[in-house]
């Protein structure tokens, strides 16, 4: 004979876990559209910053117990062929494990995400991206970025990266009376020199860009002039490699 009463038996009945999944569905409850309140200027478009998910998700999940811990399992060195050379990107992976006050845990999840080498800003950018959607999916966080496949087109999931900027050079003109292979060169050269990062630099290599039209067009056209834009490029390179950005 059962001595429980109803109450009883539905507690003694609670699957395992129920306290962690009962938190996360009123932590959904609580939580609100995010506003794209940040803007790429280069790349000219809205988006929210990890800092605006954290502004949020964190009160509502210190409120209902809820820890998500983050830990990089690995870094892979990948090399890319460029138009000039190869470019270096870095594959970092995430194991992300949600706890719960109770003892109670998710199942770890594991994601990975692919960033140019550019030094410190590069484990930053992947750890940022992975935590932002990792939140946003537990959550059902609405933020209105066109990544939805009902909006077709491109996939855009990645926008929330800090994109490359290649060195800013206009393309030669298309008269041969106005092409002067020395002062394109220096203009290249000019804008290498202004470089602040190794991500801007690999940009370049990248076709389709007016910076990578000109060089283009002195290695067809002038060689002695692009092995002074190369050597530039690999000098600027090599500088900005040893730099330890803050």
């Amino acid at each position: 004979m059962n001595d429980l009463s109803p109450i009883e038996q539905r507690q003694a009945s609670r699957i395992p876990g129920a306290d962690l999944i009962s938190a996360i569905a009123s932590a959904m409850g609580e939580v609100k559209r995010l506003s794209k309140d940040n803007r790429n200027t280069e790349q000219k478009y809205e988006f929210a910053s990890v800092d605006d998910f954290l502004a949020m998700t964190g009160p509502i999940c210190a409120k209902h117990g809820l820890v998500p811990m983050m830990d990089e399992e690995g870094a892979d060195i990948i090399e890319k062929p460029g138009k000039y050379g190869p470019t270096f990107w870095v594959k970092y992976t995430f194991a992300i494990t949600l706890y719960h006050k109770s003892g109670d845990a998710m199942p770890t999840v594991h994601r990975s995400v692919e960033v140019i080498r550019s030094g410190a800003q590069a484990a930053g950018s992947a750890q940022s991206y992975v935590l932002k959607q990792y939140l946003r999916g537990l959550f059902q966080i609405p933020t209105g970025d066109k990544d939805d496949p009902d909006f077709g087109g491109d996939d855009h999931s990645d926008r929330n990266q800090q994109r490359p900027t290649a060195p800013k050079q206009e393309a030669p003109k298309s008269e041969k009376h106005d092409r002067d292979p020395g002062a394109i060169a220096a203009g290249l050269i000019a804008g290498i020199a202004k470089v602040a990062s190794i991500a801007d630099l690999d940009a370049a290599n990248t076709d389709g860009t007016k910076f990578a039209a000109a060089w283009q067009w002195l290695e067809d056209n002038h060689p002695e002039e692009a092995a002074g834009v190369k050597k530039a490029f690999d000098a600027r390179k090599n500088a900005l490699t040893d730099e330890i950005p803050f």
